[in-house]
């Protein structure tokens, strides 16, 4: 079965659409409020920033959250790397794991009860239904689109959430890729601006042989088809 023929493409692309709507919706609204509407925006993005950095508390409970409400990670992940450049890269590494294993988990069965029963609703007046997986390759597909840059994680929980793919294999392929992944960022960040080349430079390569690995991964399976 070739991914691209396949019905998997439509549910990612009702999921790709909802993420783009949200987008235009945000840019819409940058482009009402002009000037003031973006230091509206920055000044409150300020103000949460400078907040979450005193409080490593609530930082890490908003990479546990906020990223499953379609909200950016990578910002979080950044302040995660400020705050661990300060009070221990090994702790950032260790809590954002966590709150993104959290994430992971909620957003999963979020998709996979109410959200699959949402979306059966809506398709039930189309010839469109959601596709079960398959067995054959599930791993193997599961790790292409968790290592596919440009592919945000939250867009892969949802997805997978909503073909029912069994939890404990979602879990062996997702959390040790997001947690290498995350260590990558928070070490480049924490290098960036706590001035630790070292850090900097092992976050880099991190993220680099992660990518490399999703392409090869990618290429073995368009040659096995």
């Amino acid at each position: 079965m070739e991914f691209k023929n396949s019905k998997f493409v439509w549910v990612f692309g009702f999921i790709f659409i909802t993420f783009s709507i949200l987008g235009i919706l945000f840019f819409t609204f940058r482009w009402i409020g002009g000037e003031e509407g973006i230091e509206y925006v920055n000044g409150v993005w300020f103000s949460f920033k400078t907040f979450l950095l005193n409080h490593g508390f609530w930082l890490f409970l908003s990479i546990a959250v906020l990223p499953g409400l379609i909200l950016p990670c990578a910002p979080l992940l950044i302040l995660a790397g400020v705050w661990g450049s300060e009070f221990g890269i090994f702790l950032a590494c260790l809590y954002s794991i966590l709150a993104l294993t959290m994430n992971l988990i909620w957003t999963y069965w979020f998709s996979y009860g109410p959200g699959h029963s949402l979306i059966s609703k809506l398709l039930k007046r189309s010839k469109y239904s959601i596709p079960k997986l398959p067995s054959k390759n599930l791993l193997q597909w599961a790790l292409i689109l968790r290592l596919t840059p440009g592919i945000p994680f939250i867009f892969t929980n949802y997805a997978l959430g909503l073909l029912k793919m069994p939890f404990i294999k979602y879990l062996i392929v997702s959390v040790p890729i997001i947690a290498i992944t995350d260590c990558g960022f928070i070490l480049a960040t924490a290098g960036i601006f706590g001035g630790g080349w070292k850090y900097l430079w092992g976050g880099v390569s991190i993220l680099i042989i992660m990518i490399l690995l999703g392409r090869i991964l990618s290429e073995r399976k368009k040659h096995a088809n």
